[in-house]
């Protein structure tokens, strides 16, 4: 029995960007012209094990008009903070990322920003460690 390729963290972003794609009529290259990303790039949110990175989520989004909060929720970037996750005043906690895509304080633009620091932060962080 053969299984198909796993589900990736980023999968559901991945069937969401193929479904836009089709209902534009968009070939690969022109998602590729219209986005800046790749097609392997594309293909890879449907088995990859990391979610990608801010500056893909981004552009995916811009073209194809996602949430920005929604792309990044469904590229595994922001997930909805685990229930027993409690701050000392009762309150669910949440991550940065999270925070930063719910605050309507910030711009599409200053939004993109800071995520692409925060990966940026998180990048430097796995190198260094041992």
């Amino acid at each position: 029995m053969t299984r198909g390729p796993e589900r990736g963290v980023a999968y559901d972003l991945w069937w969401r960007v193929r479904h836009e794609q089709g209902t534009r009529g968009w070939t690969d290259e022109e998602l590729r012209a219209r986005t800046g990303v790749a097609r392997t790039t594309v293909d890879r949110l449907r088995g990859g094990k990391r979610p990608p990175t801010a500056r893909v989520v981004n552009a995916l989004a811009d073209a194809l008009d996602i949430d920005l909060t929604e792309a990044h929720r469904l590229a595994g970037r922001a997930p909805a903070p685990p229930a027993a996750s409690i701050d000392g005043e009762g309150a669910p906690r949440v991550s940065a990322r999270e925070a930063i895509l719910r605050d309507p304080a910030y711009t599409d633009q200053q939004r993109r920003a800071i995520m692409e620091l925060l990966d940026i932060f998180e990048q430097a962080n796995r190198s260094r460690r041992p």
